[in-house]
């Protein structure tokens, strides 16, 4: 904390109550652009200065499908007792173990309301715009072995799409807009 790493006196973690102030905050800031079905969201504020500043965000979803929380907490009732970590993002100018002091937090808050198991994924692949630049660099979930997470294998392999502006064109996108289904029109 010298050096000027982490303080956690300067940062507050709250539940994030109405939906658009996180979700204004990861359709700007992660590299998806893309925001999930949430269940709950928390914020991670700085309060260092005269006004708290939204700083990071950690949204807790419902994955797809229940298979992703069923298979590997077979035990726990999926969406309640368990949920998927589906946005996690910080802005760069957080100090180095902001990332896993906010998911220390969220895990703690989540425990206290019933949550027993939390699914997250890294997607280690770097993404590129078809010019090259680079919109995703990979990650390989450090902060999840940072906050003791229990490594429990790679996903199904799958062919995904990416289109020419870097980001992912997923099946369940695809899906709707044949079906015509809700969301189809953003999609």
């Amino acid at each position: 904390m010298r050096d000027g790493g982490f303080d956690a006196r300067q940062y507050r973690v709250e539940v994030i109550p109405d939906e658009e102030p996180g979700k204004q905050f990861v359709l700007t800031h992660h590299y998806s652009h893309s925001y999930p079905a949430a269940k709950i969201q928390f914020g991670m504020y700085d309060v260092s200065g005269r006004t708290r500043r939204l700083v990071g965000v950690a949204v807790f979803g419902v994955p797809v499908s229940s298979a992703v929380l069923t298979k590997p907490f077979p035990d726990l009732r999926p969406f309640t007792e368990s949920v998927v970590c589906s946005r996690f993002v910080l802005l760069d100018e957080c100090p180095g173990n902001s990332e896993s002091w906010l998911l220390a937090k969220c895990h703690a808050a989540l425990l206290d309301d019933g949550v027993r198991g939390v699914v997250s994924f890294a997607d280690p692949v770097p993404r590129r715009t078809a010019a090259g630049v680079l919109v995703m660099p990979g990650h390989v979930g450090t902060i999840y072995a940072a906050t003791n997470a229990v490594y429990a294998g790679r996903a199904t392999a799958r062919t995904v799409k990416v289109l020419p502006d870097g980001t992912v064109f997923n099946d369940r996108t695809a899906q709707k807009i044949r079906r015509q289904e809700q969301g189809h029109r953003y999609a």
